[in-house]
């Protein structure tokens, strides 16, 4: 039976992973205190929940949330990304510090109820965000309309310019 403390970070977490969308699982020992602080500052400005938990916990919590089984994922030091908005933004952000960071390395993480491993986490990371997704199928949308209203309305616009012109040829004014 957990203690006090350790039933509140249960509780915490399984809150937490209840609201997610995504969730990355980082190793990030052998970071200095200043590169945690940028981490977390950087995790942070990405609307991330960003916190080092013990595997056994997190463990208990992603049970009890009923989330993705990401347990052969806990082994060493676990760092834990939590993103409740666009899954892959939070992918983005992590990558982001992965890319720089010789330390930081990703062991996995889950989308939902769908459990990741790291190499698929580059690949989550170049998906288009929610906004951009919707900009894009609104634009294949909207080119082949616009092109067969200019098909549709060029017999209608040729027959009034060439009304127009023979307006003119008699010397009507408009």
């Amino acid at each position: 039976m957990p203690t006090e403390a350790k039933a509140a970070i249960i509780s915490g977490l399984v809150e937490k992973l209840r609201r997610s969308k995504a969730v990355v699982l980082m190793q990030t020992q052998g970071l200095s205190v200043s590169e945690q602080i940028d981490l977390r500052k950087k995790m942070h400005t990405a609307q991330l929940d960003f916190q080092v938990v013990k595997n056994t916990l997190l463990r208990i919590a992603t049970h009890e949330a009923d989330v993705a089984n990401v347990d052969k994922q806990l082994n060493g030091p676990t760092a834990v990304a939590i993103g409740y908005g666009d899954e892959s933004a939070a992918a983005k952000a992590v990558m982001d510090y992965v890319r720089t960071s010789k330390i930081v390395t990703v062991k996995g993480g889950m989308l939902g109820k769908v459990p990741f491993e790291a190499h698929q986490l580059e690949d989550i990371s170049k998906l288009p965000s929610q906004k951009e997704a919707r900009a894009q199928s609104v634009g294949m949308i909207q080119g082949p309309l616009n092109q067969a209203f200019g098909v549709l309305s060029a017999p209608l616009r040729d027959l009034v310019q060439v009304l127009r012109n023979y307006a003119e040829q008699q010397g009507a004014t408009f």
